[in-house]
């Protein structure tokens, strides 16, 4: 499909997004403690702050500026790169786990990951995909898929398309997040036939311009997804989180 017909589509609201997707409007971050059930904040870049229905916390790639002052259960890194392993940005509670791939982090005693293993902390289980693009040889960056109260969230770190993303659709993926700059990672087009093949409820596109900046890429990106979800997708600007559902 050209990018001239994708991206002649209109970009929908946050609220009419929420509203198609019959979820409530999405609420800004700042810490967002108030709310109740599991709900996402994101932050900018491919960072990200998960809450769990239970108040379990998980941050994943922190590096982009938001409010990291709610204490950390888990500390996901995809690699090893500047803007997105700053472990040490997020408050952390007593035995804090910190995983990333080999050499990811400077830090004593993280949890070592590589593509095919799991772990599983309180409430929320991860399991550790492949990702890779020009700029990441294979097993240098990950992907993780993560479970926790009935909702499976994709977390695709750097990467571009690989044939093993033909087989998530069956891990029914609520939530997809993809890397759309087109600058270190794939750009629309290809993150369209990401989203396809992966066939999730709710597509977010991320790590949406090569300075961090929400602007013309997220829109863009926005278009190219939906029309390949099949569903309504959802561009969140940093500062921006939501409920999320199953």
């Amino acid at each position: 499909m050209g990018m001239s017909k994708l991206f002649a589509l209109p970009v929908l609201s946050l609220g009419l997004i929420a509203a198609a997707s019959g979820q409530a409007a999405p609420a800004k971050a700042a810490s967002g403690r108030a709310a109740s059930g599991p709900r996402l904040f994101y932050f900018g870049r491919s960072s990200v702050k998960i809450r769990t229905a239970s108040g379990f916390v998980v941050y994943i790639d922190p590096y982009a500026p938001g409010d990291y002052s709610e204490p950390a259960d888990l500390i996901l890194v995809t690699h090893g790169h500047s803007d997105h392993n700053a472990v040490g940005l997020p408050a952390r509670k007593k035995g804090c786990v910190v995983a990333a791939p080999r050499n990811a982090v400077d830090e004593r005693g993280y949890r070592v990951l590589a593509e095919g293993m799991s772990l599983t902390e309180g409430p929320l289980t991860v399991r550790v995909l492949p990702a890779a693009n020009r700029n990441h040889p294979r097993g240098e960056c990950l992907g993780y898929l993560l479970s926790f109260d009935n909702i499976v969230l994709y977390h695709a770190g750097d990467t571009s398309w690989l044939p093993e993303m033909e087989g998530f659709a069956s891990f029914g993926i609520a939530y997809a997040m993809l890397p759309c700059d087109g600058y270190y990672n794939m750009g629309p087009e290809e993150a369209e036939k990401c989203a396809a093949a992966i066939r999730a409820k709710r597509v977010l596109p991320m790590h949406s311009s090569k300075d961090g900046n929400f602007g013309q890429k997220n829109a863009e990106a926005l278009a190219a997804l939906a029309t390949a979800a099949g569903e309504k997708g959802i561009a969140l600007k940093p500062g921006e989180g939501l409920a999320l559902l199953p």
